[in-house]
């Protein structure tokens, strides 16, 4: 009794609905409404699909196959037994023998009979089309029902090579050899398909090997036992659209319904590489070809014929196969719709109970938003969401707390911030390389020196205002037009100290000469292309420097030259270094155009490096645009 005491009062706590959340609530709605009958009806209706498919396609595809296979081996050994009743008959091996040995009279004569002989054999049989003997000088004598001209068409279809080639295979097989189709032209222009069988002949008494024999079938006979109606024909869509394709062990393609493709490679059953890829296809290409499959989903099976070294490919319409899915896909939809219809009605009819507390809390929310954080959110529920609004007047208040300490200390906090900033920018600028200076008067000394003439006072000029212009407050913004003219003098310099080993491309926007920028922020990027990029050149150098506008608000500097560049590794460990704040001597130039860049302009500010070893290297700023 007490136990059943207590398993009732367990029952009532968990089925006591009141103390479940609102996503609870939700949740077992959903899946009492929708999720278990969606399951029980996608069981049934697989289940029944299921019986559909696996009915449908196992009666199909047994039925099919083995009547193709069965009916295919059944004719095929009977044309074989032609044959060796061809090779075995002794008055066929005596005309023979005339036609390889005998005097012109005796060949001419032979020629006639053997025709004769040939063609009551082939009217045994209505898909006999030709028979050709081949002798073991190269001469042919052949019947042939579509075709009585002088040239024989099923025969002089192939090339020296291969004429060789096949009278090697058939000569040397004891057994039959069956020939790929090939398409032969009838006398009126028009294209028969046929498939060979071919067969040694030999004297039975002296095993001397006499010749081949060839014997050529209409293609149309593999069609028809391919595609035999099995299908029902009393209601339209009981009707199955299917086809079958004939292949080879090398993929070729034997006899199928669009006959152009005949003789072509299906790339996906080639059991050896193929060198003709233009005379390749893949499966669905040859189906597709059929307008009946054209855009359809399609099911393959196959089954090989060992005897003959053939394979059939059957392809049904699965679109027309699943009818009876698609007809239980439709009827599953309307069922899912219904059902999502009565859920929706019923969400709507719990939701509205959550309205009106949503609606409070989202209207505090809209107030915080416009800055007023002094609103305080009232709900009378005990729900989920009494505890968020709860939670977002605590949250109110610890933001103005914050908003009071943040106020008081601003002013320390942008104090503190603009004397940092300007630490760090004497500090970066500390580490300008110097030995320039030392560098260019060495170089004007002793060209001095050497030339005794009075031009080395130009170079001295030019060396004096680069001195002004650089020594002074080194974060002072100059207008583009002043950096520009400081940049001429500079690379005049540095034209002289190398000998004239490059030449300067300089491009700039004249819209923007009067925009500012900071100095001498271009010297190190083209400091670095001159003594890096150019070492170890003499001449043909290019140094090109860019200056434009870029997207209306800003200023896109490119530095490029066609000197030794960087290779990727060390490409990439540069741009770490620089970006990680790594200091290297090799790179500081780089690193501090990097830093200063940052530091002036912030965020907006872009910095990149293309190179490529052997072709040189770009470098690219981009900065704000400063009237």
């Amino acid at each position: 009794m007490k136990f059943f005491n207590n398993a009732t009062n367990t029952i009532r706590y968990f089925l006591n609905w009141k103390r479940y959340s609102i996503k609870a609530k939700l949740l077992s709605i959903f899946i009492i409404i929708s999720i278990i009958p969606m399951v029980l009806s996608q069981v049934f209706l697989y289940k029944l699909s299921q019986h559909y498919l696996e009915k449908k396609i196992t009666n199909l595809t047994d039925r099919n196959l083995f009547y193709i296979k069965t009916n295919i081996e059944t004719d095929m050994n009977y044309y074989k037994d032609i044959l060796y009743r061809i090779a075995a008959d002794n008055d066929c091996l005596e005309l023979e023998k005339m036609f390889n040995d005998g005097n012109e009279f005796e060949k001419a004569a032979s020629i006639n009979k053997i025709r004769d002989a040939f063609g009551s054999y082939s009217y045994s049989r209505n898909q006999i089309r030709a028979i050709t003997f081949v002798g073991n000088n190269g001469r042919n004598v052949y019947y042939d029902k579509g075709n009585q001209g002088i040239n024989n068409r099923i025969w002089e279809e192939y090339s020296n090579s291969e004429k060789s080639k096949i009278y090697s295979e058939i000569l040397n097989s004891n057994i039959p050899v069956i020939l790929p189709t090939t398409c032969n032209s009838f006398i009126h222009g028009k294209s028969e398909y046929m498939f060979h069988i071919g067969l040694k002949v030999r004297d039975i008494r002296t095993k001397d090997e006499i010749g081949i024999i060839i014997m050529s079938f209409d293609e149309q006979i593999l069609f028809d036992v391919c595609n035999v109606q099995m299908d029902k024909e009393d209601f339209e869509e009981d009707k199955l659209n299917m086809c079958s394709v004939i292949v080879d062990n090398d993929g070729r393609v034997i006899s199928f319904q669009d006959k152009k493709y005949i003789g072509t490679y299906v790339k996906d059953y080639s059991s050896s590489e193929i060198n003709d890829t233009d005379n390749m296809e893949t499966l669905n290409q040859l189906i597709y070809s059929i307008p009946s499959f054209k855009n359809r989903n399609i099911s393959v099976s196959s089954i090989p014929i060992d005897s003959v070294g053939w394979k059939v490919i059957n392809v049904v319409d699965k679109d027309n196969l699943f009818y009876e899915v698609k007809l239980l896909r439709n009827l599953t939809f309307v069922f899912l719709g219904l059902i999502l219809i009565i859920l929706t009605i019923v969400i709507i009819i719990f939701s509205n109970k959550l309205y009106e507390s949503v609606k409070i809390i989202v209207s505090g929310m809209k107030e915080a938003k416009k800055g007023n954080f002094n609103v305080k959110i009232k709900l009378s529920t005990e729900d989920e969401m009494s505890f968020i609004g709860d939670e977002f007047n605590e949250m109110l208040s610890t933001i103005n707390i914050l908003i009071r300490d943040i106020k008081d200390q601003s002013n320390f906090i942008v104090e503190l911030s603009n004397k940092r900033r300007e630490a760090e920018i004497k500090a970066i600028v500390s580490q300008i390389n110097p030995h320039f200076l030392y560098n260019t008067l060495d170089c004007i000394n002793w060209m001095a020196i050497k030339n005794e003439n009075y031009e080395v006072s130009d170079t001295i000029g030019s060396f004096a205002q680069i001195l002004r212009y650089s020594i002074g407050d080194i974060n002072k913004e100059v207008t583009i037009y002043d950096e520009v003219e400081w940049l001429k003098k500079y690379v005049y310099l540095q034209q002289l100290r190398f000998n004239n080993s490059f030449v300067l491309d300089l491009d700039v926007d004249e819209n923007i000469l009067g925009a500012r920028i900071h100095k001498l922020i271009l010297q190190p990027l083209i400091e670095n292309s001159i003594i890096h990029g150019f070492k170890g050149y003499d001449s043909e150098r290019i140094l090109k420097v860019s200056i434009n506008r870029f997207k209306n608000k800003f200023v896109k500097i490119v530095v490029k030259d066609n000197g030794l560049g960087i290779e990727d590794r060390k490409l990439k460990d540069i741009i770490n270094n620089i970006k990680s704040g790594k200091d290297e001597d090799e790179n500081i130039g780089i690193k501090n155009v990097y830093d200063r860049i940052k530091i002036y302009y912030g965020e907006d500010a872009k910095f990149s490096i293309e190179s490529a070893k052997g072709q040189g290297t770009t470098i690219t700023l981009i900065i704000s645009l400063i009237f």
